[in-house]
């Protein structure tokens, strides 16, 4: 029997935020299926089978966003959910199909409490792919840094200067 080639990339991104905590997050990160409301590159994103919420769910999400050239590209992407757990704060999740160039693609997104002053939480934003086409890894990771900093403003609100983006990818 023929083994599954490992995925070449892997990494993941993290954020703190000091003035929400992971409960108050995750309220806003939770529901699998409105991802534009904390993404706001995201023009739409619903449910496109299954139940909301449940693994086996697929969502379609959609939005404009800068291609590696530095070109507003409208990409989109059909989701769907393999793992959820409200209480320990995250899901996992796998793109199976868009228009991006990816092929095999596994993220994970969630929160948990910390980030300094009491009050904070930390989101993590991580995956495993094979390569996307006309995307280098690092301009990929620059992607999901743009995008989890975007996630953290919306979620702490427009404007608030209270998160701090660290990263390890």
């Amino acid at each position: 029997m023929e083994q599954e080639p490992k995925l070449e990339w892997e990494g993941k991104t993290t954020t703190t935020l000091t003035n929400t905590t992971a409960d108050q997050a995750w309220s806003l990160m939770k529901n699998f299926t409105d991802l534009q409301k904390i993404l706001p590159e995201l023009q739409t994103c619903y449910k496109v089978e299954g139940v909301d919420g449940e693994p086996g769910c697929v969502r379609y999400a959609a939005g404009k966003v800068l291609s590696p050239g530095g070109k507003k590209l409208f990409v989109w992407a059909k989701e769907r959910l393999i793992e959820t757990d409200p209480k320990n704060h995250f899901y996992r999740y796998e793109i199976v199909e868009s228009n991006i160039g990816f092929r095999r693609y596994f993220g994970q997104l969630g929160v948990e409490e910390g980030g300094g002053g009491g009050g904070g939480c930390v989101i993590e934003w991580s995956y495993v792919a094979d390569p996307i086409e006309g995307w280098t890894k690092e301009e990929f990771d620059g992607f999901l840094r743009g995008g989890l900093k975007a996630m953290a403003r919306r979620i702490e609100g427009v404007g608030n200067e209270g998160w701090i983006i660290k990263s390890n990818i």
